[in-house]
């Protein structure tokens, strides 16, 4: 039977007479649930489309007991909480600012450390929402890594007026708030092949993360990272990218738009990758 959650719009297909929660729970779905026999309300959902039986009776709407209820036909059903697998509850943090330095190609490098004993919980490649004073919010690709435990990292392309005014908010503050993780390209698990990674300018931040993850697993097969900038001086240099150099497995490719002097690979991002990966089904691309 199909049954389309919301508000993630995820569609599921129960087995014959099983109940709701069970089979979300049989599919990887991380659910709220307590008593399971329809008494404690921790399960309720809100019944938006079709039949189902609950506890002898057939209800067409209004709040249902996913542990008890079985649907009767196609259904959808309101259900808050409600994780796929993989996927990681939004969390918000009150951070410390333990780092804020220029690193080049006008980029700062913003180091956050979230409470003791709350760790942040986020996927490889995934992005944050950082809350500026005047209340609205601003995303940024999480340079760290998940086994970098209360530590994260951003980089922070400051060129404009309202990115330097955030800069200045947590140089004065010295804390910011976050909500995290977002996000669906990330590496939840590790391909079983070659990767490559495709980054413009800032956009390295979310492939730091991947190749640190990938470290941090030992991941062994080929990573070809590709970086695009406009100009040569829009590179910018974190410390550790120099142990990069000493691995087998990584291939950096620097690819400048603008012909400006540099002695590297110029043309467009795409072009490089497609003139050296002729075929792209044959690896992992992100």
């Amino acid at each position: 039977m199909r049954l389309t959650l919301q508000p993630s719009g995820a569609v599921l297909e129960t087995l014959p007479g099983e109940r709701i929660l069970d089979a979300a729970q049989r599919l990887g779905y991380e659910c709220p649930q307590s008593c399971r026999n329809g008494n404690c309300h921790v399960c309720s959902a809100l019944l938006v489309e079709g039949r189902v039986m609950q506890s002898g009776q057939v209800l067409d709407h209004g709040e249902i007991h996913t542990c008890v209820a079985e649907p009767l036909e196609a259904c959808v059903v309101l259900w808050d909480g409600v994780l796929a697998k993989g996927e990681l509850p939004v969390r918000s943090f009150a951070c410390q600012l333990s780092e804020c330095v220029e690193i080049g190609g006008d980029v700062w490098r913003v180091g956050l450390r979230a409470p003791a004993g709350k760790p942040p919980r986020y996927h490889a490649g995934q992005y944050l929402m950082i809350e500026r004073e005047n209340g609205e919010k601003s995303a940024f690709s999480i340079a760290s890594a998940p086994h970098s435990g209360r530590e994260l990292e951003l980089h922070v392309l400051a060129r404009e007026d309202s990115a330097r005014s955030l800069i200045e908010q947590l140089q004065r503050n010295k804390m910011a708030r976050v909500e995290l993780p977002f996000g669906d390209t990330h590496l939840a698990e590790l391909p079983d092949g070659p990767l490559v990674l495709i980054a413009a300018g800032t956009g390295m931040a979310q492939m730091n993360s991947l190749l640190e993850h990938c470290r941090s697993t030992g991941f062994s097969h080929p990573v070809h990272l590709y970086w695009g900038v406009r100009r040569p001086e829009d590179f910018y240099q974190v410390s550790h990218w120099d142990e990069w150099a000493t691995l087998p497995n990584l291939f950096l490719h620097k690819v400048v738009s603008d012909l400006c002097g540099w002695e590297g690979r110029c043309g467009l991002l795409h072009e490089a990758v497609c003139e050296d990966i002729k075929d792209l089904s044959a690896v992992h691309v992100y």
